[in-house]
Parts: structure tokens; C-alpha cells; sequence
């Protein structure tokens, strides 16, 4: 380690040493990050599974995250996480094709009549799943919801 002494007992760290630390610890975290993610985006940390708000294969916390971070209430984010497990498995990129010839895309199954709303991207589902939905007042569009069968998935 390059170290330089300094007046008063202390030590003063050279720039090349600071320069490498940083380097190698950003390698370990890289390292550590791919070797604890799994495919889709969910870390494993102490035998738990803990998802990754924002992209892959969200827990129902990591919806409920989603959910608020695309401007959804704390209130029915719940609901909300659950219909998206229900919907999708909590995967971002499930896909329905229905036999009218449409697409329902993503987390809370956007479907293509909406156009640009129909998206895999993880924040523009959740957006268009708040406004379609008024911001959890009304699921009537959402299959899941009508059946009940969103219930119980968190």
C-alpha cells in the first residue's frame, strides 16, 4: 500500500492507490452482482430471494415498488401487485397474443389497442397501468380482477 506521512500522525493515501481500491472494488461488486442475480433480475441474498425494482422478474414487493415509482398510490399498490402476478407471473416480458389479433405486453398486460402504452419497457407498463387503470380505482379492464383470480398472489 502507498502511503506518504503526513504531519500529525496521519496518513495521506496516494492517488494510484485510491485509484486502484476503487477499480477492484468495482470489479467484486460486477462480480458478486452477476454471481447473486439470477436470470431476469432477482438477487439471492441469504437462501431469500429479493427482486431488483424495475426490470426482470419482480416479487410482489418489487411491483408494489414499480407501481409507486410510476406514480401509483401507496393505497393500491397492493392491489395493483397483485394483479400483475396474477396477469404476468410478475414477468416483464410475458406476452399474450389473443385471438382478435392483439398483444397484451408485460408486467400488467398492456394490451396493443393502447398503442404506446403497450410496452415491455418496466417504468412505461407501470405508468400505463396507473392511468388505465385511475390510478387503482378501476381494474374492470384487467381479466384477473373481473375473475377474482388476482386475489391472494401476495
Amino acid at each position: 500500500m502507498a502511503r506518504h506521512r503526513t504531519g500529525y500522525g496521519r496518513s495521506r493515501v496516494s492517488g494510484g492507490f485510491v485509484a486502484s481500491a476503487v477499480a477492484a472494488g468495482l470489479l467484486l461488486a460486477a462480480h458478486n452482482s452477476h454471481a447473486a442475480t439470477g436470470h431476469g433480475g432477482s438477487v439471492q441474498a441469504a437462501g431469500a430471494a429479493l427482486s431488483v425494482p424495475g426490470s426482470g422478474t419482480l416479487s410482489c414487493s418489487g411491483l408494489e415498488a414499480l407501481w409507486e415509482s410510476a406514480g401509483g398510490s401507496p393505497g393500491t399498490a397492493f392491489t395493483a401487485a397483485e394483479i400483475a402476478m396474477a396477469e404476468s407471473s410478475g414477468r416483464q416480458y410475458a406476452t399474450d397474443n389473443n385471438s382478435n389479433g392483439s398483444v397484451d405486453r408485460g408486467y400488467w398486460q398492456i394490451n396493443s389497442i393502447h398503442g404506446g402504452l403497450s410496452t415491455y419497457d418496466a417504468a412505461g407498463n407501470a405508468r400505463a397501468a396507473v392511468y388505465l387503470s385511475g390510478d387503482g380505482a378501476d381494474w374492470s379492464p384487467w381479466v384477473t380482477y373481473n375473475t377474482g383470480a388476482y386475489q391472494r398472489k401476495c
